[in-house]
């Protein structure tokens, strides 16, 4: 205190705080040691009667020692107070310096936080800290000045005319603020947008009371915004609320801040103003402050306040902490002795205060809606902080029950609560400093003694790799990998160990497994059994040993690890969005002319590229294209190792493959962040490679048609069509095959449970699709009977039987007439009808009947849909278009929307206007019993003229916001319309491509025969 005394309001800041999820660096907890460096260290320290540190157990928020007793030693800091430099340690400093980029940065920073030097007008990231997956960002739009900077503060003066922009480092992040500096300046700030982008910021959910929820792609909570407020310089300070929205951009989401301006312009109030927008990310630890009267979050503070502050009226302020005890679990506690900074008391004389365990406080407690107050664990009467007779000094108190009580229940964290034991006198009225004071030297700290117990020595995977969390977290070749963790017990008792895996971001585990009778020194090992691990999943894993001593069982902290089987994950994708193949949050889009001449090769096939973030436009060609390959004839999009780049199917159903004519293939373009096929190499299928089922025959079409997307788990699967394929004798029969994660088997339609049999020119696999629990395959030369293509389908569930998809039903047209080729098209959507549990699987079938008669009219067409579930298929009905040769249901796709609801767009190629063949889309729900048509086509929402053979409605595709018309055979276009648009009845095309324009070449042949 230096003999000054300060006032409680001093400390009253204006932030908004961005902070990494969780606390990285994590190298290891009592438990864990790289050569039994617990065991070892106690040893040293009994021979040597000195306590003996352990700096291989240090961790940014905790340091250990043995001590010559036996017991162990661990001193917790309630924030980050050290962050990993090379293979040392480094205390946190948060003093800004400039790099020589022109960036700031501060000296030693836990999340590795980066602000912006100055930068021309536009949008910028203003700071960003984390790295990878935990990398969350805050933009400004404007210029901004080359930044003043003092200690931890960077000053942009006057960002905006009269108002400073300010940036502070703070012990977990960053803080944010704007202070207004004159009444000029209100003008100017009519509305003050702050985009917070990232990997872990996918939505967000405005709750009742005004604040904000972020929360990842999985749901799970990221961060709060409390309802912003602002206030002015005057004694006592006026406040406001400030009116906020929130909106989703491209990684995140912007908030709007429109503060009030009358208030601001009101005489009464005293400038300079500061607006108070804040993020309060989620830590491993906590802490807060409420007071009556006091309705914002105060997490973000430096300050802790307990006992009875002399407003006017009084008001009674409470603090609450969260410690990380997970290394504590199930120990025996000795000692404890909790130390908080106390800057600030209203008297020298001991004023009672006490320590609580509570339940669980976050940025949503206020002063009337706190945590159960449990158990009073102590009291201490230090008090500091008022002048030089007790000066700013460390106030300690017993925290030995508290311990202990958090040790017994075995949890990870401590929650507890500080009040003033006489809450009507303001003398008991203190300040400490919070995990977010300005100095680590004051962050509260407990130093705790504790038995030791079996130890965990080392840790290690087979594949082999090595223990490491975050991006650094190792790649494995397998989806079953083996856990191993070596032992040591100081008195040789045999132990059982434990061993535990989890998804990354799960909540609970997966499963577990039990190793006994392991002596002091051995290793023990289990299996992750198949079917736990998903490929491309990241998950993590932990270990504890036990001697069967009660409490003795201590769990490790977690390895992470990648596994994969198609193709290893890429770093730096940002992932948000289907079909991003670049993982820059934007969607982009495949248009394949598989007709193109390629290096004089004709019908050779490529596929062009649009980046829908720049408009780049890059083509994509087979290795070794050759006459006829065809290669883009079919395309699909999904994430196979779910890294954030979305990856590409490419079918070339007429390629030869060693020297077999027609044999067919198909590409797995691999995105990274450069786009599609720049960073691991593609993969080639085709029936002679490794697993893939069958054998390379001529004819038979492989990658005519391929369905890609994730099961309910969220795995990757990929259908490719074979409808060439001989069974045996049986020519034309036709296959599919079906790829995921470690399954990659080949079906036919005589799998268990079929009620059809291999025949000629079935053609089985001519059309597929999937949707999240089902997939289908059509054979359009299906004879029912004497009835000559009449065509069927089949549908599948993506779990197995007997190594195998397990087929759900096999389907034919309603009344099968010769000809029909029901099948020749079918599309999948997952969906959940009213009323229906969450948890059962439903999808929605459609499959074209294309050349149904109709009464009066030839191939008029029709679609037949069909309600999914996991054992049962029950028909909805048909929809029709009558008219002759329209071949109505050539083409069909169904799309769930993010509403829920499920459209169904149906291709009539045939269908004459003004010309003959003009060709048209018809638009439905999917689910209604009599459903009314939204026609779509030339003179129906999408311009130009109708002319004779365009066949528009032969090529369809779809993403989350749009539905893809193509007509590579006439006017050569593929137009994107909204979902939205098309709910609401309108038929507008929102965007358009075109050979000879915006980077795509004219010299195109089919342009859109496919479209992903």
């Amino acid at each position: 205190m230096g003999g000054t005394r300060r006032s409680w309001a001093a400390l009253a800041a204006v932030l908004a705080a961005v902070a990494l999820v969780g606390v990285a660096g994590d190298v290891a907890r009592p438990g864990v040691a790289a050569r039994s460096v617990e065991a070892d260290a106690l040893r040293s320290a009994r021979l040597s009667g000195e306590p003996v540190p352990i700096p291989e157990l240090t961790s940014e928020t905790a340091e250990y020692a043995a001590l010559p007793n036996g017991d162990m030693r661990v001193t917790i800091s309630a924030g980050v107070v050290r962050v990993r430099r090379n293979a040392g340690w480094v205390p946190v400093d948060l003093t800004l310096v400039r790099a020589p980029d022109g960036s700031v940065a501060p000296v030693a920073h836990p999340g590795g936080l980066r602000i912006a030097g100055a930068r021309p007008a536009g949008t910028h990231e203003l700071a960003a800290v984390g790295v990878g997956a935990r990398r969350v960002a805050m933009s400004w739009t404007g210029v901004l000045p080359e930044p003043v900077l003092s200690g931890n503060r960077a000053t942009y003066v006057d960002a905006v005319p009269g108002a400073d922009l300010v940036v502070e480092a703070t012990q977990i992040g960053f803080q944010q603020l704007l202070v207004v500096k004159e009444r000029a300046a209100v003008g100017r700030l009519v509305r003050v947008r702050l985009p917070v982008t990232g990997p872990g910021v996918a939505s967000s959910v405005r709750e009742a009371g005004g604040s904000v929820s972020l929360k990842d792609a999985a749901g799970s909570l990221v961060a709060t915004v409390p309802a912003p407020a602002m206030w002015d310089a005057g004694s006592p300070a006026r406040t406001a609320p400030i009116r906020t929205t929130v909106d989703t951009v491209a990684g995140g989401a912007a908030l709007t801040l429109t503060p009030d301006l009358a208030w601001l312009r009101d005489p009464a109030t005293t400038f300079p103003v500061t607006l108070d927008p804040t993020v309060n990310p989620l830590s491993t630890t906590f802490d807060t402050y409420v007071r009556e009267g006091v309705t914002v979050d105060r997490s973000d503070q430096p300050d802790l306040q307990v006992g009875l502050l002399a407003t006017a009226p009084p008001t009674i302020a409470r603090s609450f902490l969260s410690w990380d005890t997970s290394m504590l679990a199930g120990r025996q506690i000795n000692s404890a002795t909790i130390s908080f900074w106390n800057y600030w008391s209203h008297t020298c004389a001991p004023q009672g205060w006490e320590i609580w365990t509570t339940g669980v406080a976050n940025a949503d407690t206020r002063f009337t809606n706190q945590p159960e107050w449990r158990f009073k664990e102590a009291t201490s009467t230090a008090t500091r902080g008022f002048d030089s007779g007790c000066d700013d000094a460390w106030a300690t108190i017993d925290g030995t029950s508290f311990f202990q009580r958090a040790a017994t229940a075995g949890g990870t964290r401590g929650y507890m609560g500080i009040r003033a034991a006489d809450e009507s006198d303001a003398n008991g009225f203190k300040q400490f400093r919070s995990r977010n004071g300005p100095s680590t030297a004051e962050v509260p700290k407990a130093v705790v003694t504790y038995n030791a117990w079996p130890t965990v020595t080392a840790r290690a995977t087979d594949p082999a790799t090595a223990c490491a969390t975050g991006p650094q977290r190792p790649l494995v070749n397998t989806l079953t990998p083996q856990l191993k963790a070596t032992v040591s017990d100081d008195d040789g008792t045999a132990m059982s160990v434990t061993f535990e895996w989890w998804a990354v971001d799960g909540a609970a585990p997966i499963g577990s497994a039990t190793v006994t009778g392991v002596a002091s020194g051995a290793t023990a090992a289990t299996a992750v059994p198949a079917g736990a691990f998903l490929d491309g999943g990241s998950y993590r894993w932990r270990v504890r040993a036990s001697d069967g001593v009660s409490g003795s069982a201590v769990w490790s902290s977690f390895c992470e690890l990648t596994v994969y089987v198609i193709a290893p994950p890429v770093e730096g994708c940002v992932a948000g969005v289907d079909s991003d193949y670049n993982g820059d949050g934007v969607r982009d889009l495949a248009i394949a002319d598989p007709r193109a001449a390629v290096d004089a090769e004709a019908d050779a096939g490529l596929v062009r590229v649009v980046d829908g973030g720049t408009g780049a436009v890059r083509t994509i060609t087979a290795d070794g294209p050759a006459a006829g390959d065809r290669f883009g004839h079919a395309l699909s999009t999904f994430d196979v190792n779910r890294d954030g780049c979305a990856d590409l199917a490419v079918g070339a159903p007429y390629r030869d493959v060693n020297g077999v004519a027609d044999a067919g293939a198909v590409w797995l373009l691999l995105g990274a962040p450069g786009g599609l096929d720049t960073g691991p190499a593609s993969l080639l299928w085709h029936q002679d490679v490794g697993a893939v089922a069958g054998a390379v025959e001529a004819g038979d079409w492989f990658g005519f048609s391929v369905a890609a997307g994730h099961t309910a788990a969220g795995e990757a699967y990929l259908v490719i069509g074979v409808p060439g394929e001989d069974i045996g004798t049986t020519a034309d029969a036709g296959m599919v095959n079906y790829l995921r994660g470690a399954v990659n088997v080949g079906i036919d339609q005589e799998e268990t449970g079929a009620t059809d049999v291999s025949e000629v020119d079935d053609r089985f696999g001519y059309s597929v699709s999937g949707s999240v629990y089902h997939f289908a395959a059509g054979r359009p030369g299906e004879g029912i009977g004497a009835t000559g293509f009449a065509g069927a389908a089949s549908i599948y569930g993506h779990d197995l039987l007997a190594g195998k998809p397990r087929l759900v039903a096999d389907l034919t047209a309603t009344a099968p007439a010769a000809n029909d080729t029901f099948g020749k098209s079918v599309s999948l959507a997952g969906y959940r009808p009213a009323g229906a549990p969450a948890d059962e699987l439903h999808s929605l079938l459609v499959s074209g009947v294309p050349g149904r008669d109709a009464p009066g009219y030839r191939d008029a067409g029709a679609v037949e849909r069909f309600h999914v579930t996991a054992t049962t298929v029950e028909r909805l009905g048909t929809l029709a278009d009558p008219a002759e040769g329209a071949y109505f249901g050539e083409r069909v796709l169904a799309h769930t929307t993010t509403s829920g609801a499920v459209m169904v767009a149906v291709g009539a190629p045939g269908r004459d206007s003004t010309a003959n063949d003009a060709g048209r889309i018809g638009l439905f729900s999917g689910t209604a019993a009599s459903p009314g048509m939204t026609p779509i086509g030339r003179g129906a929402g999408l311009p130009g003229d109708a002319a004779a053979s365009e066949l528009l409605g032969l090529v369809l595709g779809s993403s989350t916001g749009s539905l893809y018309v193509a007509s590579p055979y006439g006017d050569p276009v593929v137009y994107a319309l909204a979902w939205t648009d098309l709910a609401a009845g309108t038929v507008i095309p929102e965007r358009l491509w075109r050979p000879g324009a915006d980077g795509i070449p004219a010299d195109e042949v089919a342009f859109g025969a496919a479209v992903s």
